[in-house]
């Protein structure tokens, strides 16, 4: 029996971005700008990452008076015009306003050298979030409570014509412990009659018809935002069987449903970015086990996942994007009435308009 005197640290979640730490990275080569370097507007006063033909660096600039993330265009891709996928953010971006989407500050070019100004985040990404939690799993109101705010995000984005086509952990940032969505690289137009050139993704969380290559619709980010619910709920990828170590990490099974119970009741009452190289049937299906292989049923990794909410995961992750809720709010619908309690994101009984498009077809 444990010794009721130790008590275990308490579970903090989202709430812990708010004073999340981290090491300031060190100058690297890589960059081909160093801390303290001006480029126009701009002074370096941080290297965050590099990208496939960008460097992101944390700016001061002095139009705005602030520090954002500076996002230039990696000297060796300058030679043949702006990368397309340059030009497709900077569109995107410019017409985005979104609580949960980053903000952009402008663009302009210096020195030779393109950039986008973005929102500088100092919190973690949700997949930092998970690599420092125990069994890498968000406690389960904070997992659908942060999948509501990126599927708001997700939605608004389906409003304005496009699909994101990259969700992952990794593109997901805190902002005071709400999820951001950022890096919108890849966002094509809603085309359902057209399929895609490219097979661009991060592969556990790309939908079959996206590793196909085929037509994609809203349905296809529904499966990327359904394959991060599963993640956060259970450490695990979609595909991923099972461990012994896999045990629940929470003791109370009702710790997150504190609604009161009902008054009693009358019986009278009633890995990585796609590439387009041409690859056989047994190397997609290595690379991408969703084509062939179902969801294990997220219960299995995690008993505090309730039937209802697995009934929404499964659904999300049908391979058949027919099957599938066919909007991000139906989705979202699906999972608001499983928010209870403290954990709801509005009071109860506060009026809620319902679009159509809300419907869970």
């Amino acid at each position: 029996m444990s010794d009721p005197a130790i008590s275990r640290p308490r579970y903090q979640g989202l709430a812990a971005a708010r004073r999340w730490e981290h090491e300031p990275q060190r100058p690297r080569a890589e960059f081909s700008l160093a801390v303290g370097d001006r480029i126009g507007e701009l002074t370096i006063i941080g290297h965050l990452a590099c990208g496939r033909v960008t460097e992101l660096y944390q700016v001061w600039s002095n139009k705005h008076w602030c520090a954002l993330t500076g996002k230039l265009i990696a000297p060796q891709h300058l030679g043949n015009g702006l990368p397309a996928s340059y030009r497709r953010e900077q569109q995107v971006l410019a017409m985005l306003q979104h609580p949960n989407i980053v903000r952009f500050f402008g663009s302009g070019e210096a020195q030779g050298r393109p950039y986008l100004l973005l929102e500088y985040f100092a919190g973690p990404t949700l997949f930092d979030m998970l690599e420092g939690l125990p069994k890498r799993r968000l406690h389960v109101p904070d997992a659908i409570r942060a999948v509501m705010h990126v599927g708001a995000a997700v939605h608004y984005l389906h409003r304005c014509g496009y699909l994101y086509r990259d969700l992952k952990p990794a593109n997901i940032l805190l902002r005071e412990g709400i999820p951001v969505l950022v890096d919108f690289d890849v966002v094509r137009k809603i085309h359902p009659a057209r399929k895609p050139a490219d097979r661009l993704g991060t592969a556990p969380y790309m939908a079959p018809e996206q590793i196909r290559k085929e037509a994609l619709t809203p349905a296809t980010d529904v499966y990327g935002l359904g394959a991060i619910l599963y993640e956060l709920l259970t450490g695990h990828w979609p595909t991923e069987e099972p461990r012994d170590e896999d045990e629940d990490e929470w003791d109370d099974e009702d710790e997150w449903d504190d609604d009161p119970p009902p008054p009693p009741v009358s019986p009278a009452a009633s890995g990585d970015r796609g590439d387009n190289r041409t690859l056989t049937t047994g190397q997609l299906v290595t690379r991408y086990p969703q084509l062939v292989h179902p969801p294990v049923p997220p219960r299995q990794h995690n008993p505090q996942v309730t039937p209802e909410l697995e009934r929404v995961i499964l659904r999300s992750l049908e391979q058949n994007p027919a099957a599938r809720f066919q909007t991000i709010s139906g989705m979202l619908a699906a999972l608001a009435p499983l928010l209870k309690g403290r954990y709801r994101l509005w009071p109860e009984g506060a009026p809620i308009e319902r679009r159509a498009d809300t419907e869970s077809r």
